[in-house]
């Protein structure tokens, strides 16, 4: 056959592209789907009409990289699959470079990938029928991921086998993302492919294309590996650092920080008031309150004034604590103690002045239930301490780098939830 008729369909004389090496060993017409034997003067194998052409952006004839290697697409497969009840559609597209040879590219779900047939040389059967089983291969470490058989729904260009629509191929995947290994048995001999997860962006504007009008990828890929933002890595770096140094000081703060007592008293009559005189300086100071409330609540004026100047500070306090047992299990709100803090506006002595002022009959908000409850005569012990340091700061500070530090496995976790399908997949 001349060389003018091997670029035609002997079938439909289309021209057709001839884009592969002397290995390929069928022609498909694009457009009339018959089948043609390259080593046999291109005699028409078979004819399938009316193929489903399958998703993806490549054409025959597209040209560019894919991991390093200058390509050119010079066929097409349509692959289905039923897995787990439930039907998948992939699209492989066979490359050739007159360096590198043949390999593939599969789209599926917006996923890239790459494979290579390999020589691994090494008895896996062993291992296929466990999930997640460990096995080594090219080098590296797999785990079993799932096994299925491939369906050929469509088929055009140059193929280095002469396909038929319905070949069936076994395959048993295992995943060492970003790397896979694959066995595939298509009933006359066990073949090995090394496969990787492909930059989608990066190939697609090698090839020219666009990929702001492509679906994004959908889900994640057995191989695709877990690769969060660049922001978000620097924070869980920093976070790392700072977690461990927030939650020290501030668990040495919550020992060390309450500061020393300058001043403590019992009231044991609330109702006509008491008071304490302390000498302050210029640090933090923190005013403690006890109680012995039951099912009680009760309030608090309070007053510090300075023995000097006489200025004086007036604020309150109200506290509240009730208790129970109720469907067989007790419970329990409010506090019997409260803590104020509070910086003196200047050095010197300062009274403390407490008490419980009465009720306000009038008010309407106050009901009768409430008056019964309000305590007047409960003793309060009252502590008075200064050089204090507030630790909650450096709690949050450790609560927030901590959450930040631990998102990282969280969304790795996730992420490899849904690789492996979920809880329901794993049992």
């Amino acid at each position: 056959m001349s060389d003018l008729n091997a670029l035609n369909c002997t079938t439909c004389g289309a021209s057709l592209p001839a884009l592969a090496g002397h290995r390929a060993k069928a022609l498909v017409c694009s457009y009339c789907g018959s089948v043609m034997d390259k080593h046999d003067g291109y005699k028409v194998l078979a004819q399938y009409r009316d193929m489903p052409r399958p998703d993806g952006p490549f054409a025959l004839g597209d040209e560019g990289e894919v991991l390093g290697v200058r390509q050119t697409v010079v066929g097409i497969v349509g692959v289905e699959s039923r897995i787990e009840g439930e039907m998948y559609y992939w699209t492989n597209y066979q490359l050739y470079a007159p360096t590198h040879g043949y390999s593939w590219m599969t789209w599926n779900d917006g996923h890239l990938t790459h494979s290579r047939k390999v020589r691994d040389g090494a008895d896996h059967t062993a291992n296929i029928f466990h999930p997640r089983a460990p096995f080594a291969a090219m080098g590296r470490e797999f785990q079993m991921f799932e096994r299925y058989t491939a369906v050929v729904n469509y088929i055009e260009g140059e193929l280095t086998w002469v396909p038929k629509i319905g070949d069936k191929t076994g395959v048993i995947d295992g995943i060492d993302p970003p790397y896979g290994f694959a066995m595939a048995d298509n009933g006359e001999e066990l073949e090995t492919e090394m496969q990787t997860y492909l930059d989608r962006d990066k190939v697609l504007h090698s090839f020219g294309i666009s990929g702001e009008a492509l679906p994004t990828p959908h889900g994640v890929h057995p191989i695709q590996p877990f690769e969060p933002g660049a922001l978000h890595v620097s924070l869980a770096k920093a976070a790392r650092v700072f977690f461990p140094v927030a939650a020290v000081l501030a668990l040495g703060l919550t020992i060390f920080g309450g500061g020393g007592v300058v001043a403590q008293e019992t009231i044991r009559n609330p109702a006509q008031g008491g008071e304490l005189t302390f000498e302050a300086g210029s640090g933090l100071m923190a005013i403690n309150l006890e109680t012995n409330l039951s099912n009680q609540w009760t309030w608090y004026d309070l007053a510090l004034v300075h023995k000097e100047t006489g200025e004086e500070i007036e604020f309150g306090n109200g506290l509240s604590y009730y208790s129970g047992y109720e469907g067989g299990e007790s419970w329990s709100e409010g506090s019997q103690s409260a803590t104020m803090r509070f910086k003196p506006t200047q050095p010197g002595t300062w009274t403390l002045r407490l008490k419980n002022p009465p009720l306000d009959t009038n008010d309407p908000t106050l009901t009768a239930s409430d008056a019964r409850q309000y305590a007047t005569n409960s003793g309060v012990r009252v502590e008075v301490r200064q050089n204090v340091f507030v630790s909650r700061y450096f709690w949050i500070l450790a609560l927030v780098t901590g959450v930040i530090a631990g998102s990282m496995f969280l969304r790795k976790m996730m992420f490899e939830t849904k690789r492996w399908g979920g809880e329901d997949d794993d049992d």
